[in-house]
């Protein structure tokens, strides 16, 4: 194991040039024109066989050792976040309001380094085939990259895949595994509340749309709190409200947006939140004499 180590440094340089470079031009969702094409050169330099245009932006590598064997597959996520890059580096995002705060960028950079080593020991390869998979869109949007992947059927006949993640939390060179479901599910929610506006001086007149999304909110996380078991494990997170104008201070409004995601290991109890998440924002609506209209997407399962 040592000495496999001490050959994969030989391949540091160029993984941190890829990296780098990734990261310096991010791009995301599915729209990868330049990842994906940088990708895929890379990997037909290597002597890979290379398919795109699946997955609308995904790039698959191929390497058929000629002898009889199993098929594995690695899989690396391509795709930044709409996030402002603060660093002051030279590598720092040029796109402004786009960055690689996920580790994507490293992702694709170690599955290219992978490349690079088999490609130089094809020959030691016990036989078989082995799939590199670069996929878009793991941040959405929904249903993400992964389930067109599946759906292409570029998985048919795999044996085993692989995936990883970085991981600031361990030190470098440090690896985390665990048997049994790893990722939680990931769904998003979004509820739109319709009322009466008013001049916030007289507040009988209307409906206080934004005290009524306070009164949703809170029964939401207590969801989480109160009505999931000890044992089990979930996170429900309200992370946008949207609701009248900034600049203006005396009036209520007459539209409230609010959204978020919530996440579980287990799928009883996905199923469980999606249920209360509506059941609450509906109930809370009519005690409160206003529209609702809610919109919940199941995305992510566990796995």
């Amino acid at each position: 194991m040592q000495g496999l180590l001490n050959e994969a440094q030989d391949y540091r340089d160029r993984m941190v040039e890829w990296r780098r470079n990734i990261h310096s031009c991010p791009e995301t969702g599915f729209h990868l024109p330049k990842t994906s094409a940088m990708v895929a050169g890379v990997l037909e330099k290597l002597g890979f066989q290379v398919r795109t245009g699946f997955a609308e932006s995904a790039v698959l590598g191929i390497l058929e050792t000629g002898r009889p064997g199993n098929t594995i597959a690695v899989r690396a996520d391509m795709d930044a976040l709409g996030m402002q890059d603060e660093k002051d580096v030279p590598y720092r995002s040029v796109r402004d309001g786009v960055c690689h705060a996920c580790g994507h960028d490293v992702h694709t950079a170690l599955l290219l380094g992978l490349a690079s080593y088999l490609s130089e020991h094809r020959d030691q390869i016990p036989g078989g085939c082995v799939k590199l998979i670069f996929q878009p869109a793991e941040e959405g949007p929904a249903p993400g990259g992964a389930k067109l992947i599946v759906d292409s059927g570029v998985l048919d006949g795999v044996d085993a895949i692989f995936g990883a993640h970085c991981q600031p939390q361990y030190p470098a060179g440090v690896m985390g595994c665990r048997y049994g479901s790893f990722f939680a599910s990931g769904d998003f929610f979004e509820v739109k509340l319709k009322g009466t506006g008013c001049h916030a001086a007289s507040p009988h007149k209307g409906k206080d749309l934004i005290s009524i999304a306070m009164e949703m909110i809170q029964a939401i996380q207590n969801i989480g709190s109160r009505e999931i078991p000890p044992m089990k494990t979930a996170v429900i997170s309200v992370c946008s409200i949207n609701a009248g104008v900034l600049s203006t201070k005396n009036v209520l409004p007459s539209e409230l947006t609010f959204g978020g995601t919530y996440r579980a290991h287990d799928a009883q109890v996905r199923d469980y939140i999606a249920g209360r998440l509506e059941q609450i924002v509906r109930d809370l609506s009519r005690m409160n004499g206003i529209t609702c209209e809610f919109e919940d997407s199941f995305a992510f399962p566990s796995f």
